[in-house]
Order: C-alpha cells, then structure tokens, then sequence
C-alpha cells in the first residue's frame, strides 16, 4: 500500500523564506545526483509571517525512504531540527489533478 503511489512530504517550520531558499539550494549541491526528489515548493503563510512550509514531491513512497538514508538528507534534517521547530507530514497521493 502506498509503494507505487505519489508521496508528498510537507515540513513545517518557522524561519525566514531567504534562509529556508537557502537550505534547500545546499541541499540540492550537497545530494547531486542522488537525491529522489521530484520537486520542491517553499512557501510562507501569507496569514503567519514567518512560517514556512516546504512541500517535496517524490515519485513513490520508496523514492523517498531511499531518499531518507542519503547522508544530505540526514545533514538538512539535524540542521532543521537544530535551528528550528519543525513539524513533518508524510502523505500519499490518492488522486490529483493539473489544470
């Protein structure tokens, strides 16, 4: 169940937006080649200054457990969870459409 499927991942933390681009744009330098991610949208709450929420996109719930164990993934994460509260949502995609 949910192997084969779209697997989003939204991380929620406080911050600013420049430091969050920032983070992102070492991760990418730092995992090259080998990262699963598909995409990534950085976003900031336009009700809550200040939050920022990440949303990556992986191919498959297996594309991002084998993006997990990479060495950049786990660096980005210690220095999130270092530098900030943030909060993690795991979900598979069921339906969606592109307009």
């Amino acid at each position: 169940y949910g192997q084969h499927m779209k697997f989003v991942q939204i991380m929620e933390s406080t911050g600013s937006i420049e430091e969050a681009v920032a983070g992102v744009n070492d991760y990418f330098k730092n995992a090259a080649s080998e990262t699963k991610v598909k995409k990534i949208s950085v976003c900031e709450d336009r009700d809550k200054p200040g939050v920022v929420i990440q949303i990556v996109e992986f191919a498959s719930w297996d594309d991002a457990s084998t993006n997990n164990d990479l060495d950049a993934t786990s660096d980005a994460a210690e220095k999130a969870q270092a530098e900030t509260n943030i909060t993690f949502r795991n979900l598979d995609v069921h339906a969606e459409w592109d307009l």
